[in-house]
């Protein structure tokens, strides 16, 4: 799915320096600020002298100023919740952060997270968004969130630029200053220049008049209508993640799920790695099964011969008969004795074989599609150990890919920012419903998009003083750079 390219960017931008802190912060700059030392830019950019109080609330409802952290470092940090991308991201980098400081965290060094978005993020869903991202810092908004009026000033007094627009991504995300082009749910960046994340376009609005919409029973779509209806009439017995959970199963079972697992090279593979020939054939198998070990020979004899048209994936990782458990030496051993030469991937959660429902070995998955025309989709599905003619008749004769519609397609890749958090249950919810045409008996349904919020990210670096000492813009900061900010500080 296309919004995995600005996913992975965002990815490597923020954990590439994952596990090198030692590196880092002895480094010839260690002596110097990473971020912009405040004392060398103009107050337009950073407020000189001590940091600017204020007086809002938290996601519990106390009331909070900046004079209840004298005598600490505090990293400032200014996001909204409605945000689909970055504001998850950088709150998981600031949790990062909190891990690496260890006893510091608390003791010496403070988080605030500051709304630019009053009205939708009240103390409530703060406290939602910061259960859900593990993050336990204050969250800030304004003591009445029926108007921006406290915030205004807060946002002037840190020069962080902020404005509410029902046009800026058609009410669909927001503008991010300094870039080319805006966010959009659930995860694209628009730059009409290329420069940053390759897009051109921000996915179609889902807010459209889709009420006339009408699916034939037995399609896909059909089944998820289905499932809200289910919902709906349960009357809170049933949950919305239960409920969401069931329909992902419904969706991957037709479309490959997205996934991210280890090689027995130890490199870290990813389904965007493979989907790229016309069709791919999942393998799930146990380094004990003996049709797996038998089955060696024609896969072989089938890859030599089918390689151009077909990529070929082994999966393990899996329990026999409810006792011996494959792990990653057990999987680069077989793949070492049979001396294969695809991959062979462990599925240390298994996650892949249960999306599938599949509990036998071996089993396969036939996908045909690339991720250049949509997302890739299931034509078959069997067990058994199949000789090279089986094989390849399963080639031959598969069944044809359903007609995705525009709406399947968008709801695998809001799935894709649920499955990480970026997206609420109930926001989900209500997204699947607007692009059914699925009249979802929720009162949040109307406020999910209303409209779009521009502002610039910046994140401070106060000093024990209450100084404001550093500033980072952008996107460009990680854990480990702030860490080296903090340490400086320390």
């Amino acid at each position: 799915m296309k919004f995995r390219a600005f996913i992975a960017f965002a990815v490597c931008i923020f954990l590439f320096t994952t596990g090198c802190l030692d590196a880092l912060t002895n480094s010839s700059d260690s002596n110097k600020f990473w971020g912009e030392d405040c004392e060398d830019v103009s107050e337009e950019i950073c407020p000189s002298g001590k940091a600017p109080d204020f007086s809002l609330v938290d996601q519990n409802g106390n009331s909070v100023n900046f004079t209840m952290f004298e005598g600490k470092i505090v990293v400032v940090s200014f996001l909204y919740t409605h945000c689909p991308d970055i504001c998850p991201a950088l709150t998981y980098q600031l949790r990062k952060l909190s891990e690496e400081l260890e006893t510091d965290y608390g003791e010496s060094v403070e988080f605030i997270s500051i709304t630019v978005d009053p009205t939708r993020d009240t103390p409530e869903r703060l406290a939602t968004f910061a259960a859900n991202n593990n993050a336990d810092w204050k969250f800030l908004t304004s003591v009445s969130n029926d108007s921006f009026g406290d915030m205004v000033s807060v946002w002037a007094d840190y020069r962080v630029y902020v404005d509410i627009d029902e046009e800026a991504c058609s009410g669909n995300g927001h503008y991010m200053e300094g870039y080319d082009g805006c966010h959009c749910n659930p995860g694209f960046m628009q730059d009409s220049n290329d420069t940053y994340f390759g897009k051109d376009t921000c996915i179609a609005d889902p807010n459209y008049n889709t009420l006339n919409l009408s699916f034939e029973q037995g399609s896909l779509e059909y089944d998820i209508i289905s499932a809200l209806e289910a919902l709906n009439e349960a009357n809170g017995m049933l949950s919305e993640d239960f409920a969401l959970q069931a329909i992902e199963a419904l969706i991957s079972q037709r479309f490959p799920s997205s996934w991210t697992l280890t090689g027995t090279d130890n490199m870290t593979y990813k389904s965007n790695q493979f989907y790229n020939n016309n069709l791919t054939l999942l393998e799930f198998f146990h380094t004990d099964c003996s049709h797996c070990n038998s089955q060696i020979p024609a896969l072989k004899d089938f890859h030599t011969e089918y390689s151009d048209e077909v990529d070929i994936i082994s999966v393990g990782g899996y329990t026999l008969g409810g006792g011996n458990e494959d792990n990653m030496s057990t999987i680069t051993d077989f793949a070492a004795e049979h001396n294969v030469s695809w991959p062979y991937l462990y599925d240390d959660q298994y996650d892949m074989m249960r999306a599938f429902g599949l509990n036998s070995y071996p089993s396969w998955v036939l996908l045909e599609g690339n991720l250049s025309s949509g997302p890739p989709q299931v034509v078959d599905i069997f067990s058994g150990k199949k000789s090279y003619d089986e094989l390849a008749e399963k080639i031959d004769n598969r069944s044809s890919p359903i007609n995705a519609t525009t709406q399947m397609i968008e709801i695998i890749d809001y799935f894709g920012h649920w499955n990480q958090g970026h997206v609420l249950d109930t926001d989900m919810i209500a997204i699947i419903s607007d692009l059914l045409g699925y009249e979802y008996e929720n009162d949040i349904i109307d406020e999910v998009k209303t409209y779009g919020v521009s502002h610039s990210n910046k994140l401070y670096i106060i000093d024990k003083e209450g100084n404001v000492r550093v500033v980072w813009r952008g996107i460009e900061w990680t854990y480990a750079s702030v860490y080296h900010d903090v340490q400086l500080l320390l």
